[in-house]
């Protein structure tokens, strides 16, 4: 019966350590292959809100009647942030947990910075801003 009580609290002092220590990211080490890089959930939801923030902000620019020179210098702001959001996410070619985002996103790092010297050019050109905002699409569908 002391045993049966002492293997209790053991485990339970063990399940308790586990969780605050982060015992997942632990254990993942030994679990997947050294070169695959695991995106923690967190992770991906901060990258993906601050995209879509920096997607909704660019489309509430273009819509918006602004000194021109304002405009190129917010939307520059907004493609250097989701330029940025991306990068947190990149994985250097390298496997990940998530296949979709291993396979798109080269590809919209790419978009980005091409649109970002778009509208870098003189007179400016949106045309590639478009495109990028209306990446997610392909992702994640209409919503």
């Amino acid at each position: 019966m002391k045993l049966v009580r002492l293997l209790i609290i053991l485990i339970i002092a063990i399940d308790g350590l586990a969780g605050c220590a982060d015992f997942a990211r632990w254990v993942r080490q030994y679990t997947y292959p050294s070169d695959f890089r695991y995106i923690e959930s967190d992770q991906l939801r901060s990258a993906m809100g601050q995209l879509a923030r920096h997607v909704r902000e660019i489309d509430e620019h273009m819509q918006t009647p602004m000194d021109p020179e304002q405009l190129r210098r917010d939307i520059l702001e907004h493609l250097a942030g989701m330029d940025a959001a991306v990068r947190s996410l990149n994985t250097s070619g390298w496997p990940s947990n998530h296949p979709l985002i291993d396979m798109n996103l080269p590809r919209f790092q790419r978009d980005i910075g091409l649109a970002r010297q778009a509208v870098e050019q003189e007179p400016a050109n949106y045309t590639l801003t478009y495109s990028v905002t209306g990446a997610c699409v392909y992702c994640h569908g209409r919503r």
